[in-house]
């Protein structure tokens, strides 16, 4: 039994006073029965991914012809994805998605009024011409008819002349967008700096950590970054050194990336190639392999993995490649939003879980999983249910994540 070390934790843990929150203690064990393996296909995510992701990774090459591409969602429970499309799709869209086809699944192809490349110059355009604090999040449509826009109506007024009404703010943010607009209101994200307490190596994703600024955050994956051995967290919860739930050192800060808010602390031990998957009180350590890193489309179902709340599934993507800034004034793009399968605005995420894993495509009802991103901010509060935190802490039932890809791309981090 992995982490004999937690049973003294778990005293420390809930008389101590502090920063963050678990949801559905109560429901901490059955968790391991939640709906992601409970699919018709157990494997139906992965093979629509196999499927759509080809497509996607041609259009990732930067080939002209792929330029058409809009968006992706999946619907695994109904073995279906949408791909959209500007403009008539080439044939290499349909000779990638049949190579990969499998009984029973289908990927239908839409036409789409704009491209993925349209939509991400109309919010550049928007971003550059509107304060931050006038809107709180920005990002494109799946289907390509508009860019999504959030915003508080308090900071609003000074766009739209007094009238924050999401109609009115929609059409003075397509005037300079110059492209269609769903706005909605929405808060700003929350950094969710705030059991898995006395993590030491083998380091496993989950885990939490503390630095001058950040009395409690928590872990994602371990890996390289060219020959130092790293283990992922929240650039956010601050830099120097870091220290484990019992004051353990770990290592220090050695690389964050330019906004994306997701640090490196450098660890003189091995990553343990793990995740805890049990409740933040879990005295036995119960954890799962990470077996790579995968890309991340609308509908997907994830598991959220926070030291402050513990493993959190039925979550599922609402909106990818999503620009927000933070409470504390940090940009992040781009990151990815989930929420409650089922939209019943659940506490999935609470302070203290930034810096934790994000994670998807099991391979069995208890099997390995797929890293998909790094947990750095919550939105939309709501109550925490008795003792289902850490400690005393917000909950939020929204969770803004960072992918993998930029991660791996921009930062140089390798899963290991």
């Amino acid at each position: 039994m992995r982490r004999s070390r937690l049973l003294l934790s778990l005293a420390l843990t809930i008389v101590a006073a502090s920063t963050l929150v678990a949801v559905d203690v109560a429901q901490d064990e059955p968790i391991r029965s939640v709906s992601l393996p409970v699919l018709r296909d157990v494997e139906a995510q992965q093979k629509l991914h196999a499927m759509t992701d080809p497509v996607q990774d041609w259009v990732e090459s930067g080939d002209p012809a792929a330029a058409g591409y809009a968006g992706t969602v999946i619907d695994a429970s109904n073995q279906h994805a949408d791909l959209y499309w500007k403009g008539e799709a080439p044939a290499k869209v349909r000779s990638l998605l049949d190579a990969h086809g499998a009984d029973g699944f289908t990927v239908e192809v839409h036409q789409s009024p704009h491209s993925r490349a349209e939509m991400r110059t109309a919010i550049d355009r928007f971003t550059s011409a509107v304060p931050r604090d006038e809107w709180t999040s920005i990002g494109p449509q799946e289907d390509g008819a508009a860019i999504a826009i959030t915003y508080v109506p308090g900071t609003a007024k000074r766009l739209t002349g007094g009238d924050t009404t999401a109609l009115a703010y929609s059409r003075r943010a397509a005037e300079i967008a110059g492209m269609p607009v769903t706005a909605s209101v929405a808060g700003t994200p929350v950094a969710l700096s705030g059991n898995r307490h006395s993590d030491g190596v083998p380091y496993y994703a989950g885990a939490e950590v503390s630095t001058s600024k950040s009395s409690f955050c928590s872990t994602a994956f371990s890996g390289w970054k060219g020959g130092t051995k790293v283990v992922l967290t929240a650039a956010h919860c601050g830099g120097g050194r870091y220290y484990n739930g019992t004051s353990s050192y770990i290592g220090d800060l050695v690389s964050s990336g330019s906004g994306l808010d997701v640090g490196m602390i450098g660890v003189n031990g091995n990553g343990g190639g793990r995740f805890y998957d049990g409740s933040w009180s879990d005295s036995g350590g119960s954890s799962r392999h990470t077996y790579g890193a995968g890309r991340n489309n609308v509908g997907d179902l994830i598991c959220l993995s926070g030291a402050q709340s513990g493993w959190k599934c039925d979550v599922q993507i609402k909106r990818v490649d999503v620009e927000t800034t933070n409470d504390e004034g940090t940009r992040i793009k781009p990151v990815d939003l989930a929420e409650s399968k089922g939209g019943d605005k659940r506490a999935i995420v609470a302070k203290g879980d930034s810096g934790g894993p994000a994670v998807a495509n099991p391979s069995g009802a208890n099997g390995d999983m797929e890293a998909r991103g790094v947990i750095v901010a919550g939105r939309s509060e709501v109550g925490c249910p008795s003792g289902s935190t850490a400690r005393p802490t917000t909950c939020y039932a929204q969770v803004l994540y960072v992918p993998m890809t930029p991660v791996v791309n921009q930062m140089g981090f390798s899963l290991g």
